[in-house]
């Protein structure tokens, strides 16, 4: 497969109360340096950020508490178990290279399928506006539980602009020592793996290996699927080997260098 539509592992999507999101720093000082995020454009989410030198990063994301309850239901992520990864995203180097991998799924032997790309952005404290598309997973009879496939982040301004781990390397030094995402593995019920296999082979169009953006070449950058309540688990590269605990409750595996 071309490297062009090698899938680029983006960022890790991490549900929040809006209490918790505002009070982040007490819990991650002493681990992480945060970055600051910002207000989506539906009005309805609002974000924190953790930059990885691997220029993948951590989204804390949070809907704000006054929002009407309706919304929140009505959106993907308005569902989902507080205080637990609840999605994650590939990128490509192009949005043009987006075709490439709805083809491979024209192709395979699965009902799952992505979208076409939604516009969506971003403002940032100091005024930045960010503009992306997204795709989202689809399956032809039932839904799609946030986490199982990936959704795909296409920039539509600067990727710079909305993950500045070059531009601004200090965000990146945390005093834990982690440096990025060394694999992602992804537990789906028994009766839809198979399904689910289709899908990532389709994603990957062969071994089921990602890119980062950084081009870092530190950890084995794998997709595992396993059988099991649906979840996605996570284990770091760093310094040191050991263990990191995200929020309380939320703890890690770090693979040391």
């Amino acid at each position: 497969m071309s490297n062009l539509q090698t899938p680029i592992l983006d960022h890790i999507v991490i549900l929040v109360s809006h209490k918790a999101l505002l009070d982040l720093s007490k819990h991650t000082e002493g681990q992480f340096t945060l970055a600051p995020g910002g207000n989506h454009a539906d009005g309805l989410t609002t974000n924190k950020l953790i930059l990885l030198a691997d220029g993948v990063y951590l989204e804390f994301i949070a809907f704000f508490d006054d929002i009407d309850p309706e919304r929140r239901r009505a959106h993907r992520w308005g569902n989902e178990k507080e205080n637990t990864i609840i999605d994650w995203a590939f990128t490509l180097r192009s949005e043009d290279d987006f075709g490439a991998v709805q083809q491979r799924f024209k192709g395979a032997g699965t009902e799952a399928s992505y979208t076409d790309p939604i516009p969506g952005g971003r403002t940032k404290p100091d005024g930045t506006v960010l503009k992306w598309a997204v795709c989202v997973p689809q399956i032809a009879h039932g839904k799609v539980v946030p986490g199982s496939l990936p959704f795909w982040c296409l920039d539509r301004t600067p990727r710079a602009n909305r993950v500045p781990y070059q531009v601004e390397p200090q965000l990146t030094e945390h005093p834990n020592g982690i440096q990025g995402i060394s694999s992602v593995l992804v537990h789906v019920p028994k009766e839809e793996s198979s399904s689910f296999k289709g899908a990532y082979d389709a994603i990957f169009g062969g071994a089921w290996d990602y890119q980062v953006p950084s081009a870092s070449e530190t950890g084995t950058h794998t997709v595992t699927l396993s059988e099991g309540d649906a979840a996605v688990r996570l284990v770091f590269s760093g310094s040191k080997q050991g263990q990191v605990e995200l929020l309380p409750g939320l703890i890690f595996d770090i693979e040391g260098q």
